[in-house]
């Protein structure tokens, strides 16, 4: 046939370009078509036009490949490796599942961005393949917050957004779709005649009309030409087409090499060299490249497939022989295992049953890289691996301990200890010392069995120090010692009337963990000794101890020990009436925490401030998402969410959900439990107590309450009471006046005292309760809900009065105060004069 130079080279239409050139306009934009209608090509062709007309722009690519939002998270970061400190910052964030964290992203990516200040062009292709409620909030939110000059091209075969969405997106998303992407009968014909090939009208009406203007239809159809001077019939199968256009007529050589790089969703060409193993991988990649549209190669040397390619060379990759595939697979494991990319290596091991090779990578990974979207097939390896391939690699079983705690598979932990055991009866290899630093690996993955119970803990942290010459590798030392929990207290008081004996503890025990895990957690001891100082109202020894625990964890870095230390000073500040104190600290904790990339710890900032506004009783100063109750986003491990939903039971009394919190009795009870945490316990009969008084069951109230004080006082803990006594004083004097607990309530009388004293000043100096500015206590009333933002018709709605009364109150109210100027103004002014903050 004849020589047709042009057939493999990229056509846009008029029609096309004009919608592509339209993307510099706006913040966002969707391209959305079904499969083959060339959207990747089309804005590549856009990206490099572009590029040469403007030198300073950056235009970034993410390719996504599988719906996995591990893989996607990593994808994202890659997109960015020109920007070195702002991958490792969103590294450290982990893929943003809040608004919270999705904010923090956008003030992330601002502040890189904005070093340069040139346009930047983010490119995501293939976002069909992630759910759209684990991808849409995220790019809502981006879309919104990023610079001007900062634009999102996304591509997907389904729509992105719903029609809600767009709606609210309005002009600020360009939306490109099939029906521009789709070739009209004029269109097609200047394609053919740009290709060279001479096909007459008829031809082309008929083109046109059975490919219904789709690209890859239309493609195939002019390669089928030229190779054999014959259109394809009008078969719908596209995969059809493409086995008889695209690899049937390739040399034998050729197609055995596309079908083996074809089993990955992208590589580079030294990837395909060391999986095809033979010299002429290059020549090959290269002759492929050039003469098949349907394998790209963009400018950072990744070549891919198109899908539906990918998916027919798939097809023939599976019937080859099991020991062709198998090898292919373990080969595909072991190239991603030298590059360090664990996730597809577990995989690609996997795929191949090669379980040394899967076992390999989790000792390499110590299986870091894996997460809660892994732990089925994580499960699933190791039910399948027989028994004598474990019991060859005992580094693995040990790794496999720790992330079993992780995942809350507690048999397999004991399984795994079983089958380490054996291994090393029957290893030969080992020294006598490396067979005893796995078992002290063991045995402190093993303590993990006993969390919280702090005697028993310690007995495995011995026994690991008797063995081990060097740190565990079952612990990492930068990791949360907290779990991301507020309170050492909160976490490990289990049993009422020990905590004496458990300080004691602490102080005798952590010192064997800190030996064998490099100081991870140091300072706990002293932190959980002034935790409990404080709830005894002993105010300077919980000051000394807190100081103390705060020195010891800087020394080793701890910043989850060093938060708990913070916490407990903002409590004192509180309970003293230094809220100055309060406010300028935890700006400055916020800080530290982003500086130092402690992004989950934020969440626990929040946790800590929407309680203390909780005890300050004005819950509209707490954290968004924490006041909207949107604990399951919160970025805490299991062991933290007890005090997760003892605060957040807080601040339901502070926004006066009595029944809310009622309602929320079981699901407590059942949580607090599982690792018996005693102050959770008496926070809730507490708060209980306080939610059947404000509905009028007394009884009920007494009883919780009384409970509350059986579960504390033995061991002295009377600040929860003191905090609470704007809810329960009255019920404490009448416990008393009955002769129980008569002498202890004496004690929390005082410091309830103390504490509604530093409330109220608070409250005062801040947000000018009390005083009257010489307004009458209606004016007043109207006048502290129009500082905060409300309208006339909010206001009025809210105290039962007509529009016009609130609006001719307000006009008195701003006469009296010597306020004028514009409406909004004047609200500005009255929000500044009344000390209200949003």
């Amino acid at each position: 046939m004849g020589y047709y130079p042009h057939l493999n080279d990229i056509y846009i239409t008029e029609r096309l370009k004009e919608r592509l050139f339209e993307i510099s306009n706006h913040p966002i934009t969707t391209v959305t078509a079904p499969m083959g209608f060339g959207k990747t090509t089309a804005v590549n062709w856009w990206a490099k036009r572009l590029a040469k007309k403007h030198n300073k722009l950056t235009v970034l690519r993410q390719m996504i490949v599988t719906d996995s939002v591990t893989d996607f998270w990593s994808g994202f970061c890659r997109a960015f490796k020109s920007y070195p400190e702002l991958t490792e910052q969103m590294k450290a964030l982990g893929y943003p599942k809040d608004a919270q964290a999705i904010s923090l992203l956008a003030e992330m990516l601002s502040d890189a961005l904005s070093q340069s200040a040139c346009p930047v062009y983010f490119i995501m292709d293939d976002l069909h393949l992630l759910e759209k409620s684990i991808v849409t909030p995220l790019l809502l939110l981006l879309s919104r917050n990023l610079p001007d000059y900062v634009h999102l091209i996304l591509l997907s075969r389904n729509q992105i957004f719903n029609e809600k969405d767009r709606m609210c997106l309005g002009n600020l998303n360009c939306e490109i779709g099939a029906d521009d992407l789709r070739l009209n009968r004029q269109e097609l014909e200047a394609y053919a005649y740009r290709c060279g090939l001479a096909a007459s009208s008829e031809e082309m009406d008929t083109l046109a009309l059975t490919s219904e203007g789709w690209i890859s239809m239309v493609y195939l159809n002019f390669k089928s030409y030229t190779q054999s001077g014959h259109w394809l019939s009008g078969s719908s199968d596209i995969f059809t087409l493409i086995h008889q256009v695209l690899l049937t007529p390739l040399p034998e050589r050729q197609r055995e090499f596309l079908i083996l790089v074809g089993m990955t969703d992208e590589f580079t060409a030294e990837q395909a060299a060391y999986l095809w193993q033979d010299l002429d991988a290059e020549d090959l990649l290269d002759s492929l490249s050039k003469n098949n549209a349907f394998i790209t190669r963009n400018e950072n040397g990744i070549y891919r497939c198109h899908h539906m390619l990918r998916h027919c060379v798939r097809l023939m990759f599976a019937e080859k022989p099991e020991d062709y595939r198998r090898e292919s697979y373990s080969r595909l494991g072991n190239w991603h295992l030298g590059q360090q990319e664990y996730i597809p290596s577990y995989f690609a091991f996997a795929a191949a049953t090669d379980f040394p090779g899967l076992l390999a990578t989790l000792t390499k990974d110590k299986a870091k890289s894996l997460n809660s979207e892994h732990s089925q097939a994580f499960f699933d390896w190791l039910t399948e691996c027989p028994e004598e391939i474990l019991l060859k690699h005992p580094p693995a079983l040990v790794v496999c301990m720790v992330k079993m705690f992780s995942f809350h598979n507690i048999p397999e932990i004991k399984r795994m200890k079983s089958l380490l055991l054996k291994a090393l009866e029957q290893d030969t290899d080992l020294t006598p010392q490396e067979r005893d630093n796995l078992l002290g690996d063991a045995e402190v993955a093993e303590s993990f069995l006993a969390y919280n119970d702090i005697s028993a803990m310690s007995a495995y942290h011995r026994r690991a120090c008797s063995l081990l010459d060097r740190t565990t590798m079952s612990i990492d030392p930068k990791g949360a010692w907290t779990f991301s929990a507020p309170s050492i207290l909160m976490m490990y008081h289990r049993q009422p009337g020990y905590a004496d004996s458990e300080t004691a503890e602490m102080k005798e025990c952590m010192p064997y963990y800190y030996q064998v895990s490099d100081g991870h957690g140091n300072g706990a001891e002293y932190s959980f000794a002034a935790d409990l100082f404080y709830e005894r109202g002993e105010m300077i020894d919980a000051d000394i101890s807190n100081r103390m625990a705060l020195s010891a964890a800087r020394r080793k870095n701890q910043h989850s020990v060093m938060l708990c230390c913070e916490f407990l000073d903002l409590r004192i500040a509180l309970f003293h009436g230094d809220y100055e104190k309060v406010k300028q600290r935890s700006t400055e904790i916020r800080e530290w925490l982003y500086k130092e990339r402690q992004y989950t710890l934020l969440n626990t900032l929040d946790m800590c401030m929407g309680f203390l506004h909780a005890l300050l009783c004005i819950p509209e100063f707490a954290p968004k998402w924490f006041a909207e109750g949107k604990l399951s986003e919160a970025l805490v491990m299991f062991p933290a969410t007890p005090m997760l939903h003892t605060f957040y039971n807080q601040l339901l009394l502070a926004q006066g959900e009595w029944t809310a919190v009622l309602a929320r009795r079981e699901e407590c009870e059942r949580l607090y439990v599982v690792y018996h945490n005693v102050l959770c316990e008496i926070w809730l009969h507490i708060q209980l107590a306080a939610a059947l008084e404000q509905l009028g069951r007394h009884e009920g109230a007494r009883r919780e309450l009384r409970l509350a004080l059986q579960l504390a006082l033995p061991d002295d803990i009377l600040l929860p009471f003191a905090e609470s006594e704007i809810y329960i004083l009255e019920l404490l004097k009448e416990l008393q006046g009955i002769g129980v607990y008569a002498e202890e309530i004496e004690h929390i009388l005082p410091l309830a005292e103390q504490f509604r004293t530093a409330r109220e000043n608070i409250r005062r100096e801040y947000l000018g309760e009390n005083e009257t500015y010489g307004l009458s206590e209606r004016e007043l009333e109207i006048a502290r809900l129009a500082a905060r933002r409300k309208t006339n018709l909010e206001i009025a709605e809210e105290l039962h009065l007509a529009e016009g009364t609130v609006r001719n109150q307000l006009s008195r109210i701003f006469d009296k105060l010597g306020i004028g100027g514009e409406g909004k103004n004047k609200r500005n002014l009255l929000e500044d004069l009344l000390k209200i903050k949003k």
